[in-house]
């Protein structure tokens, strides 16, 4: 598996991209560099989650949710959004947010996922975003 982390908004808004298959070496590296990316933030903080080309989890669902149980930085998120249409992978998604006990949005584009967070942080809503090229149909002016 391929991810990227960004900043969609400097200190306020992640944006994480999964590529391919994820095994549990790929999610413990990705954790170890979200709670990096998640000390630097400035509250309240927000995470978009791209998995449009996640193709496979290489985890059972019981290693999937103990190890997202045991991580501890998604507490630290004001929302997490999922930018994802597949159906496994939502639910995926749907049980982890129930395990941390966070608020969590599927949404099917990264524009949706944008104008969802500036829908309920108007601080967001006139601000630059960088959305690189690689996030589909987006610019740095998502949801003008």
């Amino acid at each position: 598996m391929t991810y990227t982390i960004d900043w969609a908004v400097e200190k306020r808004v992640i944006i994480s991209t999964f590529i391919g298959d994820v095994t549990r070496e790929d999610l413990m590296s990705y954790i170890n560099q979200m709670r990096e990316w998640v000390k630097q933030g400035e509250q309240p903080l927000y995470h978009i989650s791209n998995s449009l080309e996640l193709t496979k989890v290489h985890l059972s669902l019981g290693a999937l949710l103990q190890l997202v149980r045991s991580v501890g930085i998604f507490g630290h998120l004001a929302w997490q959004i999922d930018v994802n249409l597949n159906p496994t992978n939502k639910m995926l998604a749907a049980l982890s947010s129930q395990v941390i006990r966070i608020r969590t949005r599927t949404v099917p584009s990264m524009n949706d996922a944008v104008n969802f967070i500036k829908s309920i942080d108007i601080t967001l809503a006139n601000v630059e975003w960088n959305i690189p090229n690689r996030h589909l149909e987006v610019n740095n002016h998502v949801g003008e």
